[in-house]
């Protein structure tokens, strides 16, 4: 039987940089000078980081920015405030233009008893006042026919578009729609902050 043959090293330094170079290929190690695109299904994968924002390759001059990364919101979009403060007619009409929300008119008078009643158990009450100011943007239009004699133009205008007869008066209304609704007097706190609530998201 021939005596085996003696194990040459010079085989082992010929074969392993191809060795080497199939073994880096196949494990998915990263080549020098490649760009790895990574795509990121509504994030990145668990435990994983993601690419830093702007971070691009040495060797590809264009940026792409990556999916997950959110743009900026434009400026000027419509906007939704939680809470909105009593105002004047005009500045909530343009408060409803640009963020959606139904206006609340309040027709009412100093020598009304019911209005007042209204003021204090509603709009002035701490959780109902905050319940009105989320759900419309609320105005109190005051009538002083009985005080000065006469009203201001714009107030005598909106008293015969909304046929106010009696105070007091709340009309919900949009201005981008032009829907209203109407409740002449006062219910209660609870009936009357139900139908702002529900009247005002019927409007939306």
């Amino acid at each position: 039987m021939p005596a085996p043959r003696p194990f040459s090293p010079w085989w082992v330094i010929a074969v392993a940089p191809v060795a080497l170079g199939v073994g880096w290929v196949a494990g998915g190690m990263p080549v020098p000078g490649r760009t790895t695109v990574a795509t990121y299904a509504g994030g990145a994968p668990s435990g994983s980081a993601p690419p830093s924002a702007g971070a691009a390759s040495p060797a590809s001059p264009i940026e792409t920015p990556a999916p997950f990364m959110q743009k900026p919101a434009p400026s000027g979009s419509r906007t939704e405030q939680i809470f909105s403060e009593w105002t004047s007619y005009d500045d909530a009409v343009r408060q409803s233009r640009d963020n959606g929300k139904p206006v609340l008119l309040d027709f009412n008078a100093d020598w009304c008893g019911p209005c007042r009643a209204l003021r204090r158990e509603v709009f002035e009450a701490e959780a109902p006042g905050t319940t009105v100011m989320a759900a419309a943007i609320p105005v109190s239009l005051v009538d002083r026919i009985r005080e000065t004699g006469s009203n201001t133009a714009q107030l005598d205008e909106l008293q015969r578009r909304f046929a106010v007869e009696a105070f007091p008066t709340l009309v919900v209304f949009s201005p981008v729609t032009g829907r209203a609704v109407r409740l002449v007097g006062y219910a209660g706190p609870d009936e009357t902050l139900r139908w702002i609530t529900e009247s005002a998201a019927a409007l939306r």
